[in-house]
């Protein structure tokens, strides 16, 4: 029998181990890694899109929400401020007829009624700025309106007399000018300062 001199054991094992080890770590083609890599930077560039769409998204909401919330505070600095200046010239029409009242004490009252403005306070019913004004200063105005009315009402029909009635209305208006009045316009104007500090300018 012929042996073939070119086989020897040893040269049969290191097939054998390069056989296995071939199957044991199978050579990837070059294609599949290409495509291999390919869908993983998609995926990857999908997850980037998606964080930066989201984190677009949150930025753009809270811009949103600051421009809203300095808007609202715009229209409450402009509806504060209208309210001082009617507030405060109630005060004087109201310390000017004292005065004349109390000095004159007119027979014909009724002809001498003070036309105090009302613009602003009755059109704050239907702005949606009035509650988130500070509800003491709401308050303050509405008892002033309301008692003024009532004292120059019973001034007229007799049930108070003119001096006495006056001096009622002078101290009506000095608690409002030195409660209401300083302190309305103290609030508005940290509104400004506020809107100032924002870039945004109003008018005082």
């Amino acid at each position: 029998m012929e042996i073939n001199s070119n086989t020897s054991p040893k040269s049969g094992l290191a097939h054998q181990s390069a056989t296995a080890a071939t199957k044991r770590f199978p050579q990837l083609d070059n294609g599949e890694l290409i495509k291999t890599s390919f869908w993983i930077s998609q995926i990857f560039m999908i997850i980037a899109t998606v964080i930066g769409v989201y984190l677009a998204a949150q930025e753009g909401l809270s811009q949103a929400i600051t421009f809203d919330n300095l808007t609202n505070k715009q229209n409450n600095y402009y509806l504060r401020q209208a309210l001082y200046d009617e507030v405060n010239d109630n005060v004087n029409i109201i310390n000017e007829y004292a005065d004349f009242v109390a000095s004159k004490a007119p027979y014909d009252i009724k002809n001498h009624h003070p036309v105090m403005a009302n613009f602003v306070w009755e059109n704050m019913r239907y702005s949606s700025y009035t509650l988130e004004t500070p509800s003491t200063l709401l308050s303050q105005t509405r008892r002033f309106y309301m008692q003024s009315a009532d004292i120059i009402d019973k001034m007229e029909k007799r049930i108070y007399g003119v001096k006495y009635g006056a001096g009622l209305l002078k101290t009506l208006t000095q608690e409002v000018s030195d409660n209401t009045l300083p302190a309305l316009k103290a609030n508005y104007t940290a509104l400004a300062d506020e809107l100032k500090r924002n870039d945004i300018f109003v008018d005082r």
